[in-house]
């Protein structure tokens, strides 16, 4: 399977940071998961990325935890998440929260970067600012690594 329900830890993550940082969306629900293929969009690896449910998504979604369906759908690459430290995971749960909105009527909507990135997470990581390139990196060459063993398993 290319998707997997995540850990007790990364749930713990999400919802500290979603308690700390994005209070006022707490009541929404989010279906966290794990990727383990890797994805490409223009050209730079996904370490993650926030996706908004459908009807139908929302439909097959149900469970105790949304009864209704759950609002957004959370995906991590589970090598990002496994090479990442924990500031890189708060990092990245952080920047994926930042396209979630909720509109005055109340609907869920997502919204795209201000720039390449956040104002507020050029703020909040300018202790590091190049902590998501030098992650991509490390993911990329990983995948890269794996796919060079798998062909030589093959010769």
């Amino acid at each position: 399977m290319r998707y997997e329900e995540v850990n007790e830890e990364m749930v713990e993550m999400f919802l500290n940071v979603l308690e700390k940082k994005f209070p006022s969306y707490q009541y929404l629900t989010f279906k966290l998961l794990l990727d383990s293929k890797r994805r490409i969009s223009k050209g730079k690896i996904v370490l993650a990325s926030v996706e908004l449910a459908n009807e139908k998504i929302k439909f097959f979604s149900k469970d105790k935890v949304a009864v209704e369906g759950y609002d957004y759908i959370f995906i991590m690459d589970q090598k990002a998440w496994e090479l990442s430290n924990s500031k890189d995971r708060e990092r990245i749960i952080s920047h994926e929260l930042r396209h979630v909105f909720v509109d005055e009527k109340g609907a869920c909507k997502l919204i795209g970067h201000e720039i390449e990135d956040f104002y507020a997470e050029i703020e909040a990581n300018k202790d590091d600012p190049e902590w998501g390139r030098r992650l991509a990196i490390l993911v990329h060459d990983v995948y890269e690594q794996e796919k060079d063993m798998k062909k030589g398993d093959e010769i």
